[in-house]
């Protein structure tokens, strides 16, 4: 295992490449703009603002008010290492995320494929939406993840008030 200071050693010669702010400032940037969309196209809902995250994730949370008032809201997350954007169901508080756990860990999401990482403590249930985003196309990759999205919220948002 290598040591912080070896770590450190080797980011700071990646940073001096340059790319590696290039593409995390793209990611920010597109995050954003795609936040702003959301807003935009999803006036009901309240959507809060961009997590930068620690070069792990990146995301925003949608608080649809039904769910909302159940303590519940939706997060769409760019996974930095996998490349990947997930939608997920997470609650305000660890106690209520098991609650609902329980409730949805029996019952499938209709027409949405999901899983729940156990390790990830943030989600009741995930879904992904892209595997693999071509930021080249931003306005056909807002598209998918509206529309995933919207997907997920309306299958939640059944499966929770039925």
């Amino acid at each position: 295992m290598k040591t912080l200071n070896h770590l450190i050693r080797d980011y700071t010669t990646l940073l001096q490449h340059g790319e590696i702010q290039l593409a995390y400032k793209g990611i920010l940037d597109f995050m954003g703009k795609l936040r702003a969309d959301f807003q935009k196209s999803f006036p009901e809902h309240e959507i809060s603002g961009l997590y930068q995250g620690y070069m792990d994730m990146s995301y925003f949370s949608i608080f649809p008010h039904p769910l909302k008032e159940k303590g519940l809201k939706i997060a769409l997350v760019y996974w930095h290492e996998k490349n990947q954007f997930e939608v997920w169901l997470s609650a305000r508080n660890r106690r209520l995320a098991k609650q609902f756990e329980a409730i949805l860990g029996e019952t499938p999401l209709q027409g949405v494929t999901t899983f729940h990482d156990s390790t990830n403590l943030d989600a009741i249930v995930e879904s992904v939406l892209v595997t693999t985003p071509d930021f080249e196309k931003p306005d056909d990759l807002v598209a998918a993840l509206e529309q995933g999205t919207e997907r997920f919220i309306k299958s939640v948002s059944k499966l929770i008030h039925d």
